[in-house]
């Protein structure tokens, strides 16, 4: 091969592997697919989770709060604390206990942006243990009204089946968060929440930018 021909199949090559690196730089920027995964930090995010075969109820695309067993569906008080019998009845989704990914039902769709990777989702939230006891919820003010919390998706600022059930709502949206110890507090448990401990959230979600 003569020097002229070397030269000009190594310019050929550079050029192929240049125009592969802009479309690969090029497609980081895209917005994901509704459905597939979605690779954030050093994990990958599942999108629309699907749940076992027994959901009880359980819609991870659609569904009203009786639908989902969850807000409004029985003559529940999801405003207890620790203790009284009107506490809400999540003790359906223990059988989740043993799930490597998180759940979620829409209680009401979003219209407006979507939570992806990079955004910051502003939410209003409550979560419970499956036995009614409300461990977290936003934080409140002086004035007894609760606050929103600010956290960007894939930053690793909240649990982990936080951002896969959270992952891709769209802003005015509200929905229902079965968080399984595997993505939440696992074996240790921190704070109210005990070892292994099945999370339910409503989470409302107010602004995406």
């Amino acid at each position: 091969m003569t020097r002229r021909r070397l030269i000009v199949v190594v310019a050929v090559c550079l050029v192929v592997v240049a125009a592969g690196v802009g479309l690969w730089w090029q497609g980081r920027g895209a917005e994901p697919e509704p459905n597939g995964k979605q690779t954030v930090g050093d994990h990958t995010i599942s999108l629309n989770q699907q749940p076992p075969e027994d959901t009880g109820g359980l819609s991870v695309s659609s569904g009203s709060a009786s639908d989902l067993g969850q807000l409004g569906g029985q003559s529940q008080n999801t405003d207890s604390g620790s203790g009284g019998a009107d506490k809400p009845d999540f003790a359906r989704y223990d059988k989740y206990k043993n799930s490597k990914s998180a759940l979620f039902g829409d209680i009401k769709k979003g219209t407006g942006a979507a939570l992806i990777a990079g955004k910051k989702g502003t939410v209003l939230y409550k979560g419970w243990l499956t036995n009614g006891t409300l461990v977290d919820q936003s934080p409140i003010s002086p004035g007894g009204e609760p606050q929103p919390y600010t956290f960007t998706m894939g930053a690793h600022e909240v649990i982990l089946g936080w951002e896969e059930a959270m992952y891709g709502m769209k802003e005015g949206g509200t929905r229902l968060l079965i968080i399984p110890p595997a993505v939440g507090y696992g074996s240790e448990g921190k704070g109210l929440v005990p070892p292994n401990a099945v999370l339910v959230f409503e989470a409302r979600l107010t602004k995406v930018r």
